[in-house]
């Protein structure tokens, strides 16, 4: 469910929407068309929320209306660009532009911001670093069918160079473990 409404992105399109208060079937964009950029632009908000670990923001979250607003720069952006805007001069700045500005820079914001203070609630992921314990290699390498590595800690080590316990290192005995 998208944070902002079709009328949300009306007020900011004032130019799209004409006499009507919102977007509808007459309207070009329709209120289809930004029904599905809000889809959009939430499911936007939402990933950049879940890399950080977040959840999406819920309606008591004094975050929310800030998503909102976000989620309504998205699809004005998108419903801005719909439309064929002639541009006059190199480097010139259409409305479209100035949304998708306003949108990247709102989503910088949330990113910047402590969301689990406001009530939005932190995802339940726990952190995996990986490896292999001590038993299962001991047990691997005790398997009697085992294939035993080609290669070996240290093998590729320069020889010519000093360990950091002073010991050569093409002494194969200073890298057992």
């Amino acid at each position: 469910m998208a944070y902002a409404s079709g009328t949300d992105v009306a007020s900011l399109c004032k130019n799209l929407v004409g006499s009507a208060s919102s977007f509808d079937t007459s309207t070009s964009p329709n209120l289809t068309q930004v029904n599905l950029w809000l889809s959009s632009g939430c499911a936007l908000i939402n990933s950049v929320l879940g890399t950080r670990g977040y959840g999406a923001i819920p309606t008591t979250s004094a975050a929310y209306d800030f998503a909102r607003d976000a989620n309504a720069l998205y699809a004005a952006w998108r419903a801005e660009s719909s439309r064929i805007n002639a541009r006059v001069a190199p480097g010139e700045r259409t409305r479209a532009d100035k949304f998708k500005q306003d949108f990247n820079d709102a989503l910088g914001e949330l990113k910047a911001m402590d969301l689990s203070r406001l009530g939005v609630s932190v995802a339940n992921s726990q952190v995996y670093a990986g490896g292999v314990s001590v038993a299962d290699r001991d047990s691997v390498e005790a398997d009697s069918d085992r294939v035993t590595s080609r290669f070996i800690r240290g093998m590729f080590r320069n020889k010519e160079t000093i360990e950091p316990s002073g010991t050569d290192a093409g002494d194969p005995l200073a890298h057992e473990d």
